[in-house]
């Protein structure tokens, strides 16, 4: 019996000691998917510190060697590279021509052509120099030479014939100019992200998900070298994120093993409208997407919106249970509205009022129903724009105002003070005036002798003159005053434009609906 139970226990140590090695293998194959990559990028990060040395022929070797490994079109770029740093331009060239094979829509193919161009103008051989005049055999008389006597058989010039005339040579061509030398530009070895995913054909969205999907796992390709967040998304897995630093001289290598989700629920919403933005649930934070969507919620009932500029605001609720796949074609219907847009510089921070009710702030678009409608802009320290619309079904009107400043009112307030100055002093000249006229009065009833003489008479006259210039002077002022203060600057203007929104059908690798068409 103790037999017995001593091999259960080695039986069931053995299993258990089994059990630990796959695991511990699983594990292993979790965190190194493939063994090829993790060489190529040994290699690749080899290459990189030869080539920051200058032993460019050892960088080119280890990028070959990371080629083959895992063939990425980059790697044979960098190979390249290498070897037209190291002034190896016919092996240059090939590796160049190979990656273009390979990667034929590479999103820089145009400008390795034209840098093939330049290697293969500088392989090209040298022109060859212009050919020299042969010399004469060696006892053989130049021709026409003076002195030179006629050749046998000839006849020879009568006596006393002058010598023909020597012809002078023709001066040589100046030998052409030199064509400099074509110059490459400078370039630089080429980063790799590669991005893989369990299961593979995951989506790859790219910082958010309203740009619409980037790629599918297993992906690679070189990025911009800047900071960028990965949302990878699959049927029935919990979407991972993760943030990534590209860079032209670094293989990053990103593998996700997205977990299975039976908690959530996987929803695509497709509209008949492509592009529409959706939110769910709530507005206040912004669109999450835009159709065709698809994506993961928590069980229960939400609130789509889908929403989009000539459409019909939507609006609907959908249960999403545990654990299951589900699909929402949500049809939106054209709007019957039509829509004001003001725009123009001088229309910042002002205020649209339609019918006497605040509309926006402007610059803004509005959707107003169909008939006629009161409009005014308005800003402050700027005439008011006001005129009249008549919008119809499915027309945009766009108005571009442009406000004319009111005139300060500053002037007109400094005028009015000098009004009030000017016929202050004539009510006090003239108050000055009447005294003087009630002091002789007041003599006179007292029985004292007054004549025409007395200065009295001549003080009041000047003063009751004063005080009727001073009115009158004051009362234009004031005139002025108050014309400056109701005075208006040219009017405010706007031009109309009215754009027909139509639809028409569109067809692309997203799904289907309709665009927009018309007349602007």
């Amino acid at each position: 019996m103790t037999k017995v139970r001593s091999r259960c226990a080695a039986t069931l140590l053995a299993a258990a000691v089994s059990f630990g090695i796959c695991v511990s293998a699983r594990a292993a194959d979790e965190a190194t998917p493939d063994k090829a990559l993790n060489d190529a990028k040994e290699s690749f990060e080899t290459a990189q510190t030869f080539f920051v040395r200058g032993e460019y022929d050892a960088a080119a070797a280890k990028f070959l060697e990371a080629y083959n490994r895992k063939p990425y079109p980059a790697f044979l770029f960098n190979v390249a590279v290498s070897y037209e740093k190291g002034k190896q331009l016919e092996k240059a060239k090939e590796y160049f021509e190979r990656y273009l094979k390979e990667d034929p829509n590479a999103s820089d193919a145009a400008q390795v052509r034209l840098r093939l161009d330049v290697i293969g103008k500088l392989l090209a051989p040298p022109p060859a120099p212009p050919a020299a005049a042969t010399p004469p055999a060696p006892g053989t008389p130049a021709p026409d030479a003076p002195g030179t006597p006629p050749a046998t058989g000839a006849a020879p010039p009568p006596a006393g014939t002058p010598p023909a005339p020597v012809a002078p040579a023709a001066p040589a061509p100046p030998p052409p100019a030199a064509t400099p030398p074509p110059v490459l530009p400078d370039i630089d070895t080429k980063g790799l992200v590669v991005i893989d995913s369990k299961p593979q054909g995951a989506t790859i969205y790219l910082n958010d998900k309203r740009s619409g999907p980037f790629g599918q796992t297993p992906w690679h390709g070189s990025l911009e070298s800047k900071p960028v967040r990965l949302i990878l998304e699959s049927k029935g897995y919990k979407a991972e994120e993760r943030s990534v630093s590209p860079r032209s001289d670094k293989l990053i290598d990103v593998y996700i093993a997205l977990s299975e989700e039976h908690y959530l629920g996987w929803i695509e919403i497709t509209s008949n409208v492509v592009g529409a933005d959706l939110y769910i649930d709530r507005k206040d934070i912004g669109a999450i997407g835009r159709t065709p969507f698809t994506g993961q919620l928590k069980p229960g009932k939400h609130t789509i919106f889908l929403e989009k500029f000539g459409w019909q605001p939507l609006q609907q609720e959908i249960d999403v249970p545990a654990g299951t796949a589900l699909q929402h074609n949500l049809v939106m219907q054209k709007s019957q509205s039509g829509w004001v847009s003001i725009t123009g510089k001088t229309t910042q921070g002002g205020r649209l009022i339609v019918d006497e009710k605040f509309g926006c702030v402007t610059p803004c678009r509005v959707e107003l129903p169909p008939g006629k409608h009161a409009l005014r802009v308005e800003r402050k320290g700027f005439e008011d724009y006001e005129t009249t619309l008549e919008l119809g079904q499915g027309i945009e009107t766009s108005l571009e105002v442009q406000m004319s400043p009111r005139p300060a009112r500053t002037h007109a307030i400094g005028t009015a003070v000098v009004a009030a100055v000017l016929i202050g002093a004539g009510a006090y000249v003239g108050y000055l005036s009447k005294q003087t006229k009630t002091d002789i009065q007041n003599d006179i009833n007292n029985g004292m002798l007054i004549d025409n003489g007395d200065s009295r008479f001549t003080t009041g006259k000047i003063e009751a003159i004063g005080a009727d210039v001073l009115y009158g002077v004051g009362a234009i002022v004031a005139a002025t005053a108050i014309y400056g203060l109701f005075e208006h600057g040219p009017d405010s203007t706007g031009v109309a434009e009215h754009h027909t929104i139509g639809l028409a059908p569109l067809f692309g690798p997203e799904g289907t609906g309709l665009a927009f068409s018309g007349r602007f």
